[in-house]
């Protein structure tokens, strides 16, 4: 009997849980597409280059739909059992809703199996992948980084084009140096964009330059063709600064390792304050007893006031340094706890949809989206606040990133017992759900 109602309830659960994580892949990615169309359409980019971003970028649509699917899966499986009156039926045979919800707590165990090393491992090389290859597109195609009809601004120049003309060329094309004392602009009526191996060359095509000298004249040169050389480090496409891996893109091993080495330096500075203060109270001493010693010692005096004041400035030097590295500590010790909360919250998510789809009596998928969209706003918002607190150091990480599963853990606890315990008047309201019913 246990075995038939272990495989029934998982079966129940799974299809449910396998449409909706292909629907919402389905929709999400769709929407990402639609939202970065404008980078690659029409610009050369091969489609090698473009599967491989959307492929990379499907990491994280996984890692956030898998989450929502399963709520999903549950609010319609156990819907569908109300609806059908099968709740009621399990009941008049003894079997318990704690005894329904252990095949379900299994179900999130086997997803739990999957998400955890995919959140770990997977996922930060994914992220990794993303920005190399949006940092490859930039460095090949520097072209696609401008916007049409609006101002480019770079550490020392800032680049006004028109209309893209073709691949690699734009119309109207407006350089400023910010760099040179003479106030340099440069004006051309088209410019095509190159990429070599350490910057890009603009040809530019019918323009002039117009130049602010320190005399206050004032020079105009026309020109017919016009080359300018910019390395990629004016242009913020340094290789070494761009591809140092960020803490969203780190495994579990090498987040722990910045953690333990920022700990190291912490404890190295402290080491280092304390012997600082020792010399500090040693000096001081000094001072007081040749403070009123003959007019000789003054010079002796001033060198121990030096020395006193140097040590002092170093040690407000590393002050400063540990606040920085409890910071840096913050910001990982978010991500490693994010890793772990968002994979138990899928157990928080089946013991919250088990009591909302029996009292919503209803296996209809566009209610169960519905219900699951509106508690992961409240659990999204939870983690979104929650690591904006963490990293400003206003609460600790842990905690930041565990409270969306304490606060959903305790409606869903709430809600549980309460149907546990028959109460026949609960009934949940979907009278704002006839909206997403079909008429």
């Amino acid at each position: 009997m246990n075995k038939i109602i272990n495989k029934y309830i998982i079966k129940e659960l799974t299809l449910p849980f396998v449409s909706s994580l292909f629907i919402l892949i389905f929709v999400l990615l769709s929407n990402f597409i639609l939202k970065n169309m404008d980078k690659f359409l029409g610009k050369g980019i091969s489609l090698g280059t473009v599967l491989k971003f959307l492929v990379y970028n499907s990491a994280w649509i996984i890692s956030l739909a898998i989450p929502m699917s399963i709520l999903i899966a549950t609010l319609m499986a156990f819907g569908r059992l109300s609806s059908d009156n099968e709740i009621t039926a399990f009941k008049a045979s003894g079997v318990s809703m704690n005894r329904l919800l252990i095949p379900a707590m299994f179900f999130g165990f086997i997803v739990f199996a999957f998400v955890t090393p995919f959140n770990l491992w997977v996922l930060p090389e994914m992220n990794h992948n993303v920005r190399k290859i949006s940092h490859e597109i930039s460095r090949n195609r520097p072209d696609i980084e401008f916007n049409e009809q609006l101002l480019n601004t770079f550490s020392d120049k800032i680049i006004y084009v028109g209309k893209r003309i073709n691949t690699h060329s734009f119309d109207n094309v407006v350089i400023f140096d910010k760099a040179q004392k003479d106030h340099t602009t440069i004006m051309a009526e088209r410019g095509n964009f190159k990429s070599f191996q350490d910057g890009i060359v603009i040809n530019l095509e019918n323009g002039s330059i117009h130049e602010e000298l320190v005399n206050n004249e004032y020079r105009k040169t026309y020109f017919d063709t016009y080359k300018i050389a910019i390395p990629f480090d004016q242009l913020e496409y340094n290789l070494s600064n761009n591809l140092v891996r960020q803490e969203r893109e780190l495994n579990i091993n090498s987040l722990s390792k910045k953690i333990k080495s920022y700990k190291k330096n912490i404890q190295n500075s402290k080491n280092y304050i304390k012997q600082n203060e020792n010399k500090i109270d040693s000096l001081n001493n000094l001072l007081t007893e040749n403070e009123n010693s003959d007019y000789k010692n003054i010079l002796k005096i001033n060198m121990i006031k030096n020395q006193i004041d140097n040590l002092v400035s170093r040690k407000n030097k590393n002050i400063k340094l540990i606040k920085n590295y409890e910071q840096q500590i913050n910001k990982y010790s978010v991500e490693i706890h994010k890793k772990f909360s968002i994979p138990i919250a899928c157990f928080i998510f089946i013991l919250l949809g088990t009591p909302l789809g029996i009292m919503a009596k209803n296996s209809n998928m566009s209610v169960s989206i519905a219900i699951s969209i509106l508690f992961f706003i409240i659990y999204w918002s939870f983690l979104i606040a929650g690591e904006d607190f963490a990293d400003r150091g206003k609460f600790s990480p842990a905690l930041s990133m565990w409270s969306p599963n304490i606060f959903l853990g305790i409606i869903a606890f709430y809600l549980y017992k309460l149907r546990s315990n028959e109460d026949t008047n609960i009934k949940l309201n979907l009278n704002f759900l006839k909206l997403f019913k079909s008429k």
